[in-house]
């Protein structure tokens, strides 16, 4: 007979020793989860657990408070759940007339947790909060490579506070999976260099591959950074160096260009029209609408999306200090510039940094990343979105943390300590600029935050009898840098934020800034605006006709994409955008509406006449109006003139 004692466990018998050891390990694994590494110091794993649990809270608190968020990609979620063509494709609607303005990658990751949660505001939210959660632990684990606890840690703070950070953190656009991918990227090119292992950039190929297939050439925004740095730092003989450098290209290529390449070579009659593109093309998509016409404002912006003269004061906002003007300074100005000046702190202390090749290359990437965006941010064209920002976040919170390390590790040199201290000022002078230019705090909130910064920085100046009076006055600094960004991105929290640009903070001094462009789009103060912006909210009598239309692929068509959008999530019907996005692209075209109709495929027309209003006279959508006009009878369904497509049976 066994000596061991058993116990009942799933109905088996299972040996106490057994069982001993499986609860030793999970005490084991419990342990280490609290302690961390043992060369690290006993506090930090604690403290890292504590930041990412107060990130966690931030980024899920009220997360149903922005309800469907931007309801253009809701939508898109949406179809994917109800057809696998519009999964595949990333469709509109699941009638598959056009697609979204972005590869699918980041609606795929949502439809999955739809199909967990179910189809509503916390079910497509919660993967993006989780996203920006996991980002924020990445920063910490590349910075902890290289850096010591408080330089890891505070990099971390850094990036999660950011307000613009937190905002698309609880919004369903594609940046936080951009920004994961991206500073994943990153973490394998530093292993590449640590381990010298050739499957890592690799790795790194395919991340930014996806990044790419999540938001096209913005996802590549950090490549410059990690090739050049790579090839600069690796410890492989140059002829391998440029081996593994070719290998990686080829994944990102293949990665990244795969699904593009496979919606280009299937024949336009059986797939959706390729939204934002001129000619139903994903390359054209990818290098004019998201690539050349960002940049260069390139192509024709229609009326219905000028900018009405009184928040225009000049024909480009483009320049060195555009990303601290009142319309972007909310999102992620608080500490740029000073992480620009830090740039050359770390410049002037490259040649006393360890020789250590994973830190060189960690200083090199992130400031090369960190200008490469910042320099295409401030003099890109017009049609920059605030939210673009986002894709400072990363790099600003690496090269401020690399900073804080050089100034603690070199502080006994006199010039580095005048360099942090003048960094220091510049981030405190932000601070006190942006919170002045907004009427959401105030107002000693800001000459507060000034002098609390400089009373630190002067403690820290003098010789102190005892060390605790540094270390409280450097953490004394750390709350009045990090006040205004904390303190924006819990406002971010506590309010709703719907359509297609969201913005932190609150509204501007400055009249003509892009806060108050906004809150008279969201007030309807423009018509035609707030219908591209926002999308008109359906009436009642309209979400009822239209959610039992039936026999139809289309239970109705209607422009622009966030009005169909409304409707669609509001009636769960498929509705056919007219137009995409802004009403502007050329599907369908009036043959192709006229062949629809005949075939019965389309139930509803739904007029807006404000959108209407702002069109040329050449305009798909004028000419698509008219025809309908003289060929059906118009009724009313509510505020809403509706035009019946089909014939009653």
């Amino acid at each position: 007979m066994s000596t061991f004692t058993t116990f009942e466990a799933d109905n088996q018998k299972i040996p106490l020793a057994t069982a001993e050891l499986v609860r030793a390990r999970i005490c084991l694994a419990g342990m280490r989860l609290w302690r961390g590494q043992l060369e690290d110091p006993r506090w930090e794993r604690p403290a890292l657990l504590l930041i990412l649990a107060m990130n966690a809270t931030l980024y899920c608190w009220n997360l149903s408070i922005n309800g469907w968020a931007n309801y253009f990609y809701s939508a898109g979620v949406q179809s994917g759940t109800m057809d696998p063509k519009a999964l595949f494709f990333g469709s509109s609607d699941w009638g598959n007339s056009i697609t979204v303005d972005k590869p699918p990658l980041s609606l795929w990751i949502m439809g999955l947790s739809v199909r967990l949660l179910g189809l509503n505001s916390v079910g497509i939210l919660l993967p993006q909060a989780l996203m920006g959660v996991v980002t924020t632990f990445l920063i910490y684990a590349i910075l902890h490579r290289t850096v010591s606890s408080i330089a890891r840690l505070l990099g971390a703070v850094i990036f999660f506070t950011t307000p613009i950070i937190t905002l698309m953190s609880r919004y369903n656009n594609p940046d936080p999976l951009m920004l994961l991918l991206m500073v994943g990227a990153l973490w394998f090119t530093v292993r590449a260099i640590e381990t010298g292992r050739g499957r890592m950039l690799v790795a790194t190929g395919a991340l930014l591959g996806l990044a790419f297939m999540t938001k096209q050439l913005q996802g590549l925004l950090s490549l410059p950074a990690l090739g050049i740095s790579f090839l600069l730092f690796s410890g492989q003989r140059w002829p391998k160096r440029i081996l593994t450098a070719a290998c990686a290209g080829v994944v990102l290529v293949v990665s990244g260009g795969l699904w593009m390449t496979m919606v280009d070579l299937t024949p336009a009659n059986h797939r959706p029209y390729v939204g934002g593109s001129v000619n139903n093309s994903v390359l054209d998509l990818t290098f004019g609408y998201n690539g050349i016409d960002r940049i260069a404002t390139g192509g024709e912006i229609t009326n219905a999306m000028q900018v009405p003269d009184q928040y225009r004061t000049s024909p480009s906002d483009a320049g060195l200090f555009r990303l601290l003007n009142a319309n972007y300074n909310q999102e992620s100005s608080w500490l740029l510039f000073a992480a620009m000046l830090a740039i050359l702190l770390l410049g002037a202390a490259w040649k006393n940094l360890p020789n250590a090749p994973a830190l060189r290359f960690l200083v090199v990437a992130s400031c090369t990343w960190l200008l490469t965006a910042f320099l295409l941010l401030s003099f890109m064209g017009n049609q920059i979105h605030t939210y673009y920002t986002a894709a400072l976040g990363p790099p600003l919170a690496l090269v401020l943390g690399l900073t804080v390390e050089v100034v603690v590790c070199q502080r006994h040199r006199i010039g580095i300590r005048l360099s942090g201290t003048v960094i220091a000022l510049a981030a405190l002078v932000s601070t006190w600029l942006i919170i002045s230019g907004t009427t959401l705090w105030p107002e000693w909130l800001s000459t507060a935050a000034l002098l609390i910064g400089i009373l630190a920085l002067s403690a820290l100046a003098v010789n102190a009898p005892s060390p605790k009076i540094h270390v409280g006055a450097a953490m004394l600094l750390a709350v009045a840098l990090l006040s205004g960004p904390a303190l924006t991105s819990m406002h971010n929290v506590t309010v709703g934020f719907t359509g297609s640009n969201p913005l932190s903070g609150g509204l501007s001094r400055n009249p003509a800034g892009i806060s108050h462009l906004l809150q008279a789009l969201r007030n309807n103060e423009m018509p035609w605006g707030h219908d591209i912006a926002f999308g008109r909210a359906p009436d009642i009598e309209l979400v009822e006709t239209v959610a039992n239309a039936k026999g139809c692929t289309w239970a109705a068509a209607t422009y622009a994409s966030q009005t169909s959008a409304r409707l669609q999530l509001a009636s769960n019907r498929p509705v056919m955008p007219l137009g995409g996005f802004a009403g502007s692209d050329p599907s369908p075209s009036l043959d192709e509406f006229k062949r629809k109709v005949a075939d019965g495929q389309i139930c509803y027309y739904v007029e807006q006449q404000a959108f209407l209003e702002v069109q040329g006279p050449d305009s798909i959508a004028v000419a698509i109006s008219d025809w309908v006009h003289s060929n059906f009878q118009s009724q009313l369904l509510g505020s809403t003139t509706v035009f019946r497509l089909v014939k009653d049976s």
